[in-house]
């Protein structure tokens, strides 16, 4: 009642209740017994809810990037060859193919299509290049993981996360030759997650590597490399110290021309990720994910900037049936 006139929209919503869960299989049990109208789905139950409910499944790209990142201060991967092997071990299409059932493309730098100033998908960034992951990870000392020290790897909890760090163990083990028991997986709850690799975190106490994602507040490059990556940001996990790369940040930020903006976006993407980068993090995939929706639902889901609530519509009487 309280939203302007030319605001309300054309839906039929009075209240709306979103129920946070510790996990995708917590919420997709609550929309089975049609407690909430969408829920994820577990990736283990994928194949058979898409065979059972057909109808009452969406696909949703809702431009989330997805990434392994590093504490650049923390040794081994206080060096970028390092950095750069582990990213360049890691084959995000066979992830995204075998383990996300195809929910997803890889993604070889930070921003996705659709965004102003990414640079196409395919032309910046090493992506999966196994041959230069070993020779980085030889120059940087360590050839075939000798001498290579024990590091953490961090995930934030439920299966689908396990799923993806266990493969990135694997990936490290078979492409570079770090077994096993040199990449100590661990999970925590989410906002434990962000409060054990915050800038603040000493390094003795903050994991070597985390699992993190980002999410669109505006359809522009700087609220991917300037909000997330810029040094001057107040909460620099990375702890990445400034250089020529957060110059062209700046500035790409200021710039009025597109096209410049445009070029520069990609400079900063290729120092970023390309073969000499600077490898903060290594980008794996643009989410698209599978979502169980009920039928008497009808909506537009929103890609980013969060749901527009005053245009959904529930049919109550398909509801009540």
């Amino acid at each position: 009642p309280l939203i302007p006139a030319d605001l309300v929209g054309t839906g039929n919503i009075e209240k709306v209740v979103t129920t946070v869960v510790p996990d995708t299989s917590t919420g997709y049990a609550l929309w089975l017994n049609n407690e909430v109208e969408n829920s994820g789905i577990p990736e283990e139950e994928l194949e058979a809810h898409l065979e059972q409910f057909p109808d009452e499944t969406i696909q949703v790209p809702d431009l989330a990037v997805f990434y392994i990142s590093f504490r650049m201060t923390k040794a081994p991967f206080d060096d970028p060859q390092v950095r750069r092997a582990f990213g360049a071990a890691f084959d995000s299409a066979t992830y995204v193919n075998e383990v996300r059932q195809g929910q997803g493309l890889p993604m070889k730098h930070f921003a996705p299509p659709g965004i102003f100033g990414a640079p196409p998908i395919d032309e910046v960034g090493v992506g999966y290049d196994p041959d230069f992951a070993r020779e980085q990870l030889a120059a940087a000392g360590y050839p075939d993981c000798e001498g290579f020290p024990q590091v953490t790897l961090l995930g934030y909890s439920g299966q689908s996360t396990l799923n993806w760090i266990e493969f990135a163990q694997g990936q490290w083990e078979e492409n570079l030759g770090c077994s096993a028991d040199l990449i100590q997986i661990e999970q925590q709850p989410f906002s434990e997650l962000l409060a054990a690799t915050a800038g603040s975190t000493p390094d003795e106490e903050a994991p070597h590597m985390w699992t993190l994602g980002w999410g669109p507040d505006y359809a522009d490059e700087n609220n991917w490399v300037g909000d997330v990556l810029w040094c001057g940001n107040p909460d620099n996990r990375q702890k990445r110290e400034c250089n020529e790369i957060d110059e062209k940040i700046v500035a790409a930020r200021e710039e009025t021309d597109p096209a410049v903006r445009i070029e520069l976006y990609r400079e900063i993407e290729e120092a970023f990720f390309g073969p000499e980068g600077e490898y903060p993090f290594f980008p794996i995939f643009l989410r698209i994910a599978f979502v169980a929706e009920h039928s008497w639902l009808d909506r537009i889901p929103a890609l980013f900037g969060g749901d527009q609530w005053y245009t959904w519509n529930i049919d109550q009487e398909a509801q009540d049936r």
